[in-house]
């Protein structure tokens, strides 16, 4: 059988962003006989990826057992029904696997291939087709990989690519925000804010909400803003202001997304004085921030 190759599959969520794209070997019909899955040469593909990498400087990637058990349940699939592609047999793609094995992302890839006999084999395959080699050299950290035999005998090859989502501090994470944020202040030759615990409390709440119902909203189930919460609660401010983010798990990187953002920047750099930030993560570990800021009623 002639070794194929198709596309390469990148998918990326960061700060509730979503991008795709696919790699796949192969354009044969299904056929109904079953296969006997054989265990992937893990090591030997970690490597020779690792090898790729340092060749054009860049950084090696590390084993993810997820990752690994996605690649292996896809690539048992496609040897199962003898049939090549990122789609699964369930209709499933390659975002779909990688959560069920529970793997929280900000980016994920996908190369898959039939026919290849060796590790070799299926490396030269994807290095010599562009979108696959996109892959094999992206921004990814960690990789998992499998190839399953047919029943007639051909291989199907899977590895998965990841960028993982660090794990939010709840504790932490709000102090390391805001010292972010001042950071960029004072790179901005802009006064420090300050931590404020009414703040801090309203904006717990509506991060726990964002990340109960995964998406980034300024009202409550009640249709209620921050700001109706701290009026009713008779908090004393000229201004205020509210900046939401989802995706990142890393406090400077939440800041500097939105240092990029002019309407954003322009609230973080302006006159407030007072800063509260909540953050909670939802069930599969994704993390919701909520920032809200006011200006005292003397400022």
């Amino acid at each position: 059988m002639r070794p194929a190759t198709r596309n390469a599959f990148r998918s990326l969520p960061c700060l509730a962003a979503l991008l795709i794209p696919l790699t796949s070997t192969s354009g044969q019909e299904p056929k109904a006989k079953a296969a006997e899955p054989v265990d992937a040469t893990v090591a030997d593909l970690l490597a020779a990826h690792n090898k790729v990498r340092a060749e054009e400087k860049r950084p090696p990637l590390g084993l993810s057992a997820r990752l690994t058990e996605a690649a292996r349940a896809h690539a048992r699939d496609m040897a199962e029904h003898e049939h090549m592609a990122h789609e699964g047999s369930d209709g499933s793609l390659p975002k779909q696997r990688v959560e069920r094995a529970g793997y929280v992302f900000k980016e994920i890839g996908e190369n898959v291939a039939a026919g290849q006999e060796t590790v070799a084999q299926v490396m030269r395959t994807w290095i010599e087709s562009p979108p696959h080699r996109e892959n094999l050299l992206g921004p990814f950290t960690e990789m998992g990989g499998a190839v399953a035999k047919a029943a007639d005998g051909t291989s199907y090859w899977c590895v998965d690519f990841g960028r993982p989502i660090p794990p939010v501090d709840a504790a932490k994470g709000p102090d390391e925000l805001i010292a972010a944020l001042n950071k960029a202040r004072s790179e901005a030759k802009k006064r420090p804010m300050k931590a404020d615990t009414t703040l801090a409390r309203v904006a717990a709440r509506f991060a726990r909400e964002a990340a109960e119902r995964k998406s980034l909203d300024t009202r409550d189930r009640d249709g209620k803003t921050p700001f109706d919460v701290l009026k009713r609660e008779r908090y004393q401010g000229r201004r205020f202001a509210v900046t939401l983010a989802s995706g990142e798990g890393d406090p400077a990187k939440v800041v500097a997304s939105w240092m990029e953002e002019p309407r954003d920047r322009e609230a973080l750099l302006s006159r407030f004085d007072r800063a509260g930030v909540g953050v909670a993560t939802d069930d599969k570990g994704v993390p919701y921030w909520v920032l809200l800021l006011a200006q005292g009623a003397s400022g």
